[in-house]
């Protein structure tokens, strides 16, 4: 473990605080691989998820028929259960019930009150371990005296970007083993496509629909459908362009709806206030069944030509579509608007390209990578670290990345203490 590293457990474990998720968030960051696959119970065992099965949508465990395997080598197929308390195993009823009794790993968030011991109807003991969710970052930026130096503050912001490197490389590593490199690059691009706002949303419904039917001739109606965006009023309001850009998805959507009602995401999930008319959520999931289809050209172009190619095959990436319109109610634009903006692309360049490659490789294309336009928190960090916003220091990817992790993991110090406990590891 660096000293980094050991320094940001030791701080955030006396200034922070755990993270609050909605179950359905949990179930689909886990899915993808960004909380780990191997844990070990609270009764000792180490156990690692080979893969997830069946996510459930009906009445029953979170996740069906998963496969396990066991520090001894063994293998079992089994249900997991996914739940904020390991109290709610008896507060929900599930010890009563017999359609759990197939679960074999209850996986749990909070640890605050007394543990819990999970049983099936059976009497089974059923398998309990926590998911190490990433904790909140610091309120505010400490504002005491106490910058320090140029070079210092190169690096800390060095030390820092290299830690958020390794954990994105971690997660993905782990996406890659449980749905393979297309799978999880297709996850990657549409949490990235979704932004901070809807980054959930898109992931599930990347992956409940998957890249194989995004990539198909029916894909675009899968995603517009499960996203809750094909409704009928959409269709009977919209003009001569948005009626034939919808017909053949409605033809689609009409006759796989019913099974799929289930699966679709309610209309609480998704944030349309303070968004640019580019980023709308419609227009994005366009963004998301091209590169689906296209996905042959992008994997080609991300070989040959690296972080490069990546970020050409989205500059150029077109809709006949969605080039000129922003939302299925809205009527067409004047000119024709890049399906993917130059900074969305760097920021799909450094998340969801550059953590498939090796550490040395990814590090260098970063640090090579010219950011997209900084964020508050960007130039806030800078700004506490030395006095002033360097352009120097906020200038490429690698240098960004790492202003974002101090501020989230020492903000609540001054940058002279940062510093005496990344130097330390205390």
């Amino acid at each position: 473990m660096s000293n980094y590293e050991q320094a940001r457990l030791s701080s955030r474990a006396q200034e922070s605080v755990p993270v609050r998720m909605r179950e359905i968030e949990i179930q689909a960051r886990l899915f993808a691989g960004e909380f780990g696959t191997r844990w070990t119970t609270s009764a000792g065992v180490d156990v690692e998820v080979m893969h997830f099965g069946e996510w459930n949508r009906e009445a029953g465990p979170d996740f069906r028929a998963a496969r396990l395997r066991f520090a001894d080598g063994t293998e079992r197929d089994g249900d997991i259960e996914v739940d904020t308390d390991p109290r709610d195993w008896e507060n929900h009823g599930h010890a009563r019930n017999p359609a759990y009794a197939g679960v074999v790993l209850q996986l749990y968030v909070e640890t605050g009150g007394p543990m819990a011991f999970a049983r099936t109807f059976e009497n089974r003991e059923v398998l309990q371990a926590r998911l190490d969710l990433e904790q909140s970052p610091p309120r505010a930026l400490n504002r005491l005296p106490g910058t320090v130096e140029v070079s210092v503050a190169r690096a800390m912001i060095e030390d820092a970007a290299d830690f958020r490197l390794r954990q994105k490389l971690r997660s993905r590593a782990q996406a890659v083993s449980l749905h393979g490199a297309d799978g999880a690059l297709f996850f990657a691009i549409a949490t990235g496509l979704g932004y901070k706002n809807n980054s959930i949303p898109f992931l599930l419904v990347a992956q409940r629909t998957g890249l194989r039917i995004a990539a198909s001739p029916s894909g675009q109606a899968r995603l517009l459908g499960l996203a809750g965006f094909l409704e009928p009023r959409t269709f009977d309001t919209a003009d001569d362009v948005t009626r034939d850009y919808l017909k053949p998805l409605w033809d689609e959507w009409w006759t796989i709806r019913d099974q799929m009602t289930r699966l679709v995401l309610p209309a609480s999930m998704w944030r349309f206030a303070g968004l640019r008319p580019s980023n709308h959520p419609h227009r994005r999931l366009g963004a998301l069944g091209a590169t689906a289809r296209r996905f042959d050209r992008l994997r080609a172009a991300s070989k040959k030509d690296g972080i490069e190619g990546f970020q050409d095959f989205f500059i150029s990436l077109t809709d006949d579509y969605w080039t000129r319109h922003w939302n299925l109610s809205a009527a067409r634009l004047d000119r024709d608007l890049a399906l993917v903006g130059a900074d969305r692309v760097r920021d799909l360049a450094i998340n969801a390209f550059a953590p498939g490659l090796p550490m040395e490789a990814a590090r260098a294309a970063l640090e090579k990578l010219r950011g997209p336009t900084a964020s508050g928190k960007i130039t806030r960090a800078c700004e506490w670290l030395i006095g002033a916003v360097d352009p120097k220091l906020i200038r490429s990817a690698l240098h960004q990345q790492g202003l974002i992790q101090l501020y989230n993991d020492f903000g609540f110090l001054s940058p002279l203490e940062a510093w005496g406990k990344i130097r330390s590891g205390a």
